[in-house]
């Protein structure tokens, strides 16, 4: 595998990794018996993605990774209507997809 290859992977594991943190901190607040656990998670998550993050940067251009880490909206976006059961309306279905799209383009110049 190559190295931009790799920070690209790299970079979209992030995203999903910032996804489920988020996700994690608003189950502390829902779930007000585990919001010790759910916080950790989170803060773990987050500690996680910046580890990864580095060694992304290590492989691909600031410039590349900073743009496809919008797929974090995305991948937060889905996990809250998986999990959270909360609702993505069509024009946030649309901007999401606007988004998906820029990281597309992004990563294909990469």
């Amino acid at each position: 595998m190559n190295s931009i290859a790799l920070g690209l992977i790299l970079v979209v594991t992030c995203s999903f990794i910032e996804g489920a943190a988020q996700v994690s901190f608003k189950l502390s607040r829902v779930h007000e018996d585990r919001r010790l656990i759910w916080t950790v998670i989170g803060f773990a998550a987050y500690i996680t993605e910046v580890g990864l993050y580095t060694l992304a940067l290590r492989q691909i251009d600031v410039t590349v990774a900073f743009a496809m880490g919008s797929l974090s909206f995305v991948v937060t976006a889905a996990l809250s209507a998986l999990i959270l059961k909360e609702r993505i309306s069509g024009v946030r279905g649309i901007g999401l997809l606007l988004i998906l799209c820029g990281v597309a383009l992004m990563g294909g110049q990469a």
